[in-house]
């Protein structure tokens, strides 16, 4: 007897030409999950308001919908149904800048009152559900912990010799990205840095002041992305802040070590597999890349450990934990 396939509605914030990240991850978990569930799209409407919005995907629901990240206001128009919300990361909320009153608002209409409309929660590392925890008091029963995965793009790529002066690759730019500390770190001039994002004025103003030598892109596609990571020596991803931490992984998967950040996300994702520095620190920054580009034994040993780890984050596994969750809940 033919089963009818379980309909999930994958519930995305509008459509977007930059940060295509929690679009991608999910365009590649609908992939991988085709003839074992039937998945929509819903995306919202730029046109509509938030309350428009949440009026319109009560319509689109399914036996069970994903909000994907991004949108959590729209549980509430949700409620009744069977809905998973997935947070990314706290990065937001935690943010020192706001006033006490966009504070509140945040935390009531972006958290608590979604949440409320919500089954289970889904986060992307140990370091984000400890604090969804500790923010909202939501049950940790409730919350699973299911990793961002590695998307098929970011394939391994053979390495050229190590270069005299190596390619150290650095993947977005704001503030809590501490381009700052790499750029403290490279003075000496002996490493190249490839920016890719879009760097504030006062950092590419240090890299002319500081003779660093250095390319800045931006607006790069996926492969084009790949290609920064196959064409770089060493990854740096020693941030202040990260709710998970995706480069650490890609550049593993392509056969790059890691420099990254000896807290939070980063730990918890490159503990064992990458070269871990305080990032406030651009002493240890230099002594960590100095320490890959001077050592080839321990730059081979850096790489193997990526690509055990990385392997781990393979997009077909997280897609499993993604399918076995739709039909936990569906059977509840």
């Amino acid at each position: 007897m033919h089963h009818p396939l379980l309909k999930v509605t994958h519930i995305y914030r509008e459509p977007r030409n930059t940060g295509v990240s929690i679009e991608g991850i999910f365009q590649t978990v609908r992939k991988d999950l085709e003839g074992k569930v039937s998945v929509t799209d819903f995306y919202c409407d730029p046109s509509l308001s938030r309350i428009g919005n949440t009026k319109k995907v009560s319509r689109s629901a399914g036996d069970i919908n994903h909000i994907t990240g991004d949108v959590n206001f729209l549980a509430i128009g949700l409620r009744g149904q069977k809905n998973i919300l997935t947070v990314h990361d706290l990065g937001y909320y935690e943010n020192p800048v706001h006033s006490r009153l966009k504070h509140l608002l945040y935390h009531t209409f972006w958290f608590r009152i979604p949440l409320m409309y919500v089954d289970i929660v889904t986060v992307v590392s140990e370091f984000t559900k400890e604090k969804l925890m500790r923010y909202f008091h939501y049950p940790e029963e409730r919350i699973r912990v299911i990793p961002d995965p590695v998307k098929p793009v970011f394939r391994a790529a053979p390495r050229p010799a190590l270069r005299e002066r190596p390619v150290v690759l650095m993947l977005g730019t704001g503030k809590h990205k501490n381009l700052d500390g790499l750029i403290n770190a490279a003075r000496d001039g002996a490493m190249h840095l490839d920016i890719v994002g879009w760097p504030a004025p006062d950092e590419v103003a240090k890299l002319k002041e500081y003779n660093i030598p250095h390319t800045i892109s931006n607006g790069l596609t996926e492969e084009q992305v790949w290609k920064h990571y196959a064409n770089c020596d060493i990854l740096f991803i020693a941030s202040h802040y990260e709710g998970f931490g995706m480069p650490i992984i890609e550049a593993q998967a392509v056969g790059r070590p890691v420099v990254t950040s000896n807290k939070g996300a980063m730990l918890e994702i490159g503990k064992d597999s990458a070269l871990l520095v305080d990032p406030d620190s651009p002493e240890q920054i230099r002594d960590a890349i100095n320490a890959l580009a001077g050592d080839n034994a321990l730059y081979e040993a850096t790489v193997a450990k990526g690509s055990i780890n990385a392997a781990r984050y393979d997009h077909r596994i997280i897609s499993e934990q993604y399918l076995a969750l739709y039909k936990e809940l569906y059977n509840r």
